[in-house]
């Protein structure tokens, strides 16, 4: 291959629609979640609320001080929260110009106090931004949708995965799961998880791009779902992936979803192998997420 090209497209992982299906009586303890919440969201989202509670903080401390009265923090104007914002913002820093200072009880007490905030905030948020930083991510990309065709006269369910980076993931694995909801002959209602095999589960170096295929067999139980058509959606397909990531020395782990209304049948992927006109293989990767119904290669359509 001498050329490559990939665009710069977010790894998808969409998991609302499956996450919205499962209920829990019971939650986990809410400052888990909220830091889970910080160390998967992303780096707009985390440098945000940073700043926004920096600012607030930095409020409400002015506040505090202008609820000490007038002569609370020297060369300041009586009653200018902006002054006050400004010696909270020097104090939660520990910058101290020494211009403005406290005078009295109460406004020392806040600014202990304070002090104390901004030490505590500032190793809180250094160690979250490292952790983020530190945090090893696989960069896969999974496509959009997943089709349904033949593959050498064989039905064939067919999704994509790529790389989206330029290290070798090496001892790549890849499972898919058949997400099914039952009913017992006792009534109870619950979801049972049946592995699908993969005609090629394993690759020794996953560099560029993989295309996984699940034979649909008399044997397959997915089959069987695609033949009950919209009748039964209480189904999904997720698929797990694990590697060992050269770059970043360490286990890396990636998962998608496909739901039934991700799936097109009798469709196939459109080639991402060209021939440029000098007569060498190109890769573009604009074709990722590109299918073709199997009826007519004329007429392209594209999961958006």
């Amino acid at each position: 291959m001498d050329e490559f090209h990939f665009g710069n497209r977010n790894q998808r992982i969409n998991l609302e629609e499956y996450q919205a299906t499962l209920t829990r009586s019971t939650t986990a303890r809410p400052e888990n979640n909220f830091y889970h919440w910080l160390l998967g969201t992303t780096w707009t989202r985390f440098l945000i609320l940073v700043v926004l509670v920096y600012l607030c903080t930095n409020v409400l401390f002015a506040l505090a001080y202008l609820a000490c009265g007038v002569g609370a923090i020297t060369n300041t104007e009586p009653g200018s929260l902006i002054d006050l914002f400004y010696f909270s913002a020097q104090t939660m820093s520990t910058i101290g110009y020494g211009q403005m200072t406290p005078v009295g009880h109460w406004p020392n007490s806040i600014v202990t106090f304070e002090a104390f905030f901004g030490i505590v905030y500032s190793a809180l948020t250094t160690g979250l931004a490292f952790a983020r930083f530190t945090r090893p991510t696989a960069g896969v990309h999974f496509s959009k949708v997943a089709v349904v065709g033949l593959h050498n006269g064989m039905k064939s369910f067919k999704f994509r995965l790529a790389n989206v980076r330029r290290s070798h993931i090496v001892e790549a694995q890849l499972r898919l799961w058949l997400v099914s909801e039952s009913m017992t002959a006792e009534g109870e209602r619950y979801h049972r998880s049946i592995e699908l095999p993969l005609r090629r589960a394993e690759n020794p170096v996953f560099s560029i791009m993989w295309t996984a295929m699940h034979s649909l067999d008399s044997a397959s139980p997915l089959l069987e779902c695609f033949m009950s058509g919209s009748a039964n959606h209480q189904w999904h397909l997720l698929v797990t992936f694990t590697g060992y990531h050269e770059s970043l020395a360490n286990q890396v782990y990636a998962r998608h979803v496909y739901l039934p209304k991700d799936v097109q049948q009798n469709a196939r992927f459109v080639d991402i192998v060209t021939v440029s006109p000098q007569g060498k293989r190109v890769i573009d990767m604009a074709n990722f997420e590109k299918w073709v119904p199997n009826s007519s290669d004329k007429l392209v359509g594209e999961f958006l």
